[in-house]
């Protein structure tokens, strides 16, 4: 019963392909096509190998060192148009301490133009 079984995949296994196979008698063997596919099958173990010696011989290093400088803050750059004046506009930054990290009096407002020049006003025309 366990044979009749294994009999049974075997054949299915080999039954079972996803190309289809060109009939013998279209394929012509030469001393040249065999050395290229020497060629390219030595060519292709030798670059496993050496990539699978490459993988185990890399290791990773990591280095950890702690912060001591306290008072150092980190630039934040945030590039914001909004539509009516700059005094009206006012930002608070605070970090996940609820510290205040800047406020509107350290923010560098650059006044920006939303009304049309006349020639563009008659481009938009």
């Amino acid at each position: 019963m366990r044979q009749l079984n294994q009999r049974k995949t075997l054949s299915l296994v080999k039954e079972l392909d996803a190309f289809f196979k060109v009939p013998d008698s279209y394929v012509e063997t030469s001393a040249s096509g065999g050395t290229v596919s020497l060629i390219a099958f030595t060519t292709m173990a030798l670059l496993t190998i050496m990539e699978f010696s490459v993988y185990q011989d890399t290791w990773m290093k990591y280095e950890y060192e702690v912060d001591k400088d306290f008072s150092s803050k980190l630039p934040i750059n945030i590039d914001i148009t909004v539509a009516m004046k700059c005094h009206y506009v006012g930002a608070d930054v605070l970090d996940l301490a609820e510290t205040m990290v800047a406020s509107a009096d350290g923010l560098a407002y650059e006044p920006a133009l939303f009304d049309l020049s006349p020639q563009q006003r008659e481009w938009q025309r």
